[in-house]
């Protein structure tokens, strides 16, 4: 494993990405920054979020509730 440099990230409101040990699908509502602690948060339609306890949804594909869905 190598050590990174710097990292970016771009979030949108109204981006779905991946939420829980299920990779359930959900949007974001709101994105806030808090100055002195330095944390990002992210409000979703499946409840608040740190940033970076999420997974990006893939693009052009479609999002299935059950991941079993996608082979069938």
């Amino acid at each position: 494993m190598s050590t990174v440099r710097s990292i970016s990230l771009n979030l949108e409101l109204g981006q779905t990405i991946l939420v829980g040990q299920n990779d359930t699908p959900a949007e974001i509502t709101k994105i806030e920054f808090h100055e002195r602690s330095g944390e990002i948060n992210i409000n979703t339609t499946k409840g608040p979020r740190k940033a970076l306890t999420f997974r990006l949804a893939p693009e052009g594909d479609e999002i299935y509730e059950n991941p079993a869905d996608r082979y069938r």
